[in-house]
């Protein structure tokens, strides 16, 4: 036959017996898929080299002969018959994930930033007739896209800047600030000699330490029983401090008093000072003892790890200080308080009277309280990649921390001591009512956007419960005790009297937040809100009042250093970044002549020196921390005249 041996399969037994068996060859295994099909040659050359039956390099979108020649290349679709089925099913799940990657990128693009895409396959129109008619389908289209949350809930300061009003008043070569970037070490190394020297302290000056603390610090956070406490820390540095959690919670209370001042100007802690390096010395000291306390079962875990946490708000560490409160949260979950008999036990009492444990019970509440609010807060002002921030949500504990019960020893009026504990909790309670009627809103907010397709509608809707919920922060003000009362002179505030009025602050805003928000991202209100453009423009007023508000009331706490100065430093730059992109927005609309009567919105006077006052603020602090360096450059940037600016008519209120 015609055919040679090797077109034939080798058969075996055409070989005679006596012929010695050679080993078989070494193979290469099979390629996968080998016994399930038979394997094909691919067709890979394009239509111009098969036909001149020469090799085809296969470049795209022409092959090198074709570019060469100048002929059309036409090339078939890839012939998968030369796969396997392992990598036939490769390419099926890549597929697959492409489209997911494309779908979610357009989602991404489009509800932040309400971007609808264009059909490209309609007819081409001229550039004006496409700026006017893409004008228009925005316009058209912006109230029916699902909100954002931050057009219903104030966000950070770093996102508003990323609003097209404040897209030209910053550089390109300072837009490298990252959102989550590691804080400042300022926890300087001090030797062990240093350490040991703050320790060797006279009772006089531990005593000026815990008047400083129990009255600055403490006050605001009544997590400590005080007069166990002054004896414990006394006693543990006259002793000598050791490892145990005693000493620990002594070295984070000197600390916290060392950095502590009177409200007021801190200009004896700032860094480089002897109040400011003690009190750095003291905090090293107790924080190689914390971690002993993480997996204590006893009430000092927790109460270290918050005083941790707050020390670390106090240096401008925020994200630190989020790690300390989230772990004394977490060594709260097994006090005993919490356990499902005792919280029966808790709201079965009715009559009046204290169960004997009662003392414990407020100490436990108080600190589970306070790391509760605290994590909290500091989440809320900080981009956490893997916890949800749920600050619209109305997740408060159903419960409000137990105060301490009269005690025989501060009977007497006169005792700094009972006066200054009553002030705590009355603060202390006030201020989680606050909180809890701020998430109860906030929750509420977002239950009625729910209920509403577009924006215009939700806007209405929200126009309509504005009074009462201005009603209900009204009527919290008018219950606070008269030692908290707002209708005492903002210039006489205390710590705890300057923080709620902030706080009171912020419900304001909130209310009002989703009326600035439409101003600042429509082009034209009476044009996408025909029917809720004056109520939008009436309502943005009355917040542009109130940031300003905020910005001349915080003003006396600008240089006071606790550890709500960052929180505070968030919600002015936010108030001065509003102000700024008011004043920009009045004067775009003035130069397109889109300010129609009806929905002009005037800026209140003195809001320019608000808005110096803050870059002041942000200077002042600036060494300390890097979090509003961008916030400070646009707003450094953005300032300019108020060219025609109407003075404010808005009656404020009589609290203010």
């Amino acid at each position: 036959m015609g055919s040679s041996v090797g077109d034939l399969p080798h058969d075996p037994r055409s070989e005679t017996a006596d012929q010695p068996i050679q080993p078989a060859p070494r193979t290469r295994p099979a390629p996968r898929g080998t016994a399930s099909y038979q394997r094909k040659r691919a067709v890979k050359a394009c239509q111009v080299c098969r036909a001149r039956r020469t090799k085809c390099d296969n470049l795209k979108p022409s092959c090198s002969f074709c570019l060469k020649v100048g002929a059309k290349c036409i090339q078939s679709p890839v012939d998968l018959s030369s796969f396997d089925p392992a990598s036939l099913k490769i390419l099926e799940r890549l597929d697959d994930l492409e489209e997911l990657m494309r779908s979610v990128s357009v989602q991404n693009t489009e509800l932040p930033h309400k971007i609808r895409a264009v059909d490209t396959s309609q007819p081409s129109i001229r550039p004006s007739e496409a700026t006017n008619s893409l004008r228009d389908v925005n316009e058209q289209q912006a109230t029916a896209l699902p909100l954002s949350i931050d057009t219903i809930i104030p966000p950070p300061p770093g996102r508003i800047i990323s609003m097209e009003l404040f897209s030209r008043k910053l550089s390109p070569e300072q837009e490298h600030y990252s959102l989550l970037h590691p804080d400042q070490t300022v926890v300087s190394a001090i030797s062990p000699a240093s350490t040991i020297g703050i320790l060797d302290m006279e009772p006089r000056r531990v005593n000026d330490l815990l008047d400083s603390f129990f009255s600055f610090v403490h006050v605001k956070n009544p997590i400590l029983d005080e007069t166990s406490t002054r004896h414990m820390v006394l006693s543990t540095i006259m002793n000598g401090v050791d490892w145990s959690p005693e000493s620990c919670l002594a070295l984070l209370v000197c600390a916290l008093g060392s950095l502590s001042t009177s409200f007021g100007p801190s200009h004896d802690a700032m860094p480089g000072t002897i109040a400011y390096n003690n009190a750095m010395a003291f905090f090293q000291a107790a924080q190689k003892r914390l971690g002993l306390l993480i997996s204590s079962d006893e009430l000092i875990g927790p109460q270290c790890l918050f005083l941790a946490g707050v020390f670390m708000m106090c240096v401008f560490q925020p994200l630190k200080a989020w790690r300390y409160f989230l772990q004394a949260l977490a060594g709260c979950q097994q006090l005993p308080f919490l356990a499902q008999e005792n919280q029966e036990k808790y709201h079965g009492i009715s009559d009046g009277s204290h169960p004997q444990d009662h003392a414990i019970d407020t100490l436990q509440q108080a600190v589970y309280w306070s790391a509760w609010k605290s994590e909290r807060e500091v989440r809320s002002t900080n981009y956490m990649p893997d916890f949800v921030n749920d600050m619209s949500t109305n997740i408060y504990p159903p419960f409000f921390p137990t105060p301490p019960a009269p005690r025989t020893e501060l009977d007497t009026s006169a005792d700094p001591r009972r006066e200054r504990e009553q002030i705590s909790w009355y603060f202390y309670l006030a201020e989680i009512s606050l909180r809890r009627l701020t998430a109860r809103m906030s929750a509420g907010m977002m239950e009625l956007q729910a209920q509403h397709e577009d924006q215009q509608s939700f806007l209405a809707a929200m126009a309509a419960v504005v009074p009462e919920h201005e009603a209900q922060v009204n009527s919290w003000i008018s219950s606070l005790p008269p030692n908290l009362s707002f209708e005492a002179p903002p210039e006489e505030d205390d710590v705890c009297r300057f923080v709620l009025r902030g706080h009171a602050i912020n419900l304001f805003e909130l209310i009002y937040w989703p009326f600035i928000s439409a101003y600042l991202t429509c082009e034209d209100l009476s044009r996408s809100f025909a029917s809720t453009s004056s109520n939008i423009a009436h309502y943005a007023e009355r917040s542009l009042h109130y940031h300003l508000v905020r910005l001349k009331l915080n003003k006396p706490g600008y240089r006071h250093r606790h550890h709500g100065t960052n929180p505070m430093m968030q919600t002015c730059s936010r108030s001065a970044l509003v102000l700024l992109g008011a004043s920009i927005k009045c004067e775009t609309t003035r130069a397109q002549g889109t300010d129609r009567g009806g929905t002009t919105v005037t800026l209140p006077q003195g809001w320019q020196e608000g808005i110096d006052d803050i870059v002041d603020l942000l200077d002042y602090w600036g060494n300390e921390t890097r979090d509003f360096g961008k916030i400070r450059t646009v707003l450094d940037q953005g300032r300019m005249p108020a060219n025609g600016s109407a003075s404010w008519t808005y009656a404020p209120q009589t609290y203010m």
